[in-house]
């Protein structure tokens, strides 16, 4: 099945300057972001995925949104990111995820 653009992708929240925000929260801004799909009726709720990203000692993390409409491009929802918001999945997983060897070893 062919992907849809980017372009054609119906956003399921306001604009991130919209949108209830609350540093290094990003948890309870997620959180936020569901609330306000579920209020708006437009999206199954089981499109949305809250994913929680972390390291090997899961000392640090960052909560991300995940929608998957289902035959369609995929988008993060991140709050955080200079990247677009949304953002597709694909630019979002290369840009936001380096390799190992970019980055100062104590973040390995």
């Amino acid at each position: 099945m062919a992907r849809s653009s980017s372009s054609s992708y119906r956003v399921a929240v306001p604009p991130r300057a919209a949108c209830v925000y609350t540093s290094c929260y990003c948890e309870e801004n997620v959180w936020k972001l569901c609330e306000y799909i579920r209020s708006q009726d437009r999206y199954p709720l089981e499109e949305f995925y809250a994913v929680f990203i972390s390291n090997d000692r899961r000392m640090d993390y960052h909560v991300i949104l995940l929608h998957v409409p289902g035959g369609e491009q995929n988008f993060i929802y991140d709050l955080d990111t200079v990247l677009p918001f949304p953002c597709p999945f694909e630019t979002y997983s290369t840009e936001a995820f380096r390799p190992d060897d970019s980055l100062h070893p104590e973040f390995h």
